[in-house]
């Protein structure tokens, strides 16, 4: 995701499409998978898990995205891009300290257990 926010950023004319399409791909796909990641942490409240999830992301980027316009406005679009750069590297960094959340039901079954 990284490469692909520098090339929308950086990528000379008509080649920041393809930039734009590998940036849209690569934020949209892992939703199904942070939600799973979600309901696997809250097991008994699927709903929150979903809210949490998606709606908490969705929620934090509508508030940035005034500040980030405003930056656009007063120096350029690639300066305020700039930093969404950085934000798949510090989620990659957030997400290694997570703890496996333990998934029941998961596990071998009792009856191969040793």
């Amino acid at each position: 995701m990284v490469q692909a926010i520098a090339g929308v950023v950086w990528a000379p004319g008509p080649g920041v499409y393809l930039f734009v399409a590998a940036t849209s791909v690569a934020l949209y796909v892992p939703f199904s998978l942070q939600v799973t990641l979600g309901r696997d942490y809250l097991p008994s409240r699927a709903g929150t898990a979903a809210g949490v999830t998606l709606g908490l992301s969705v929620s934090v980027g509508g508030l940035v995205s005034p500040a980030l316009g405003h930056l656009a406005d007063t120096a350029s679009l690639q300066v305020a891009l700039l930093p969404l750069i950085a934000m798949p590297l510090l989620s990659g960094l957030l997400f290694c300290s997570l703890r496996d959340p333990g998934i029941p039901g998961r596990d071998v079954p009792s009856a191969v257990k040793v």
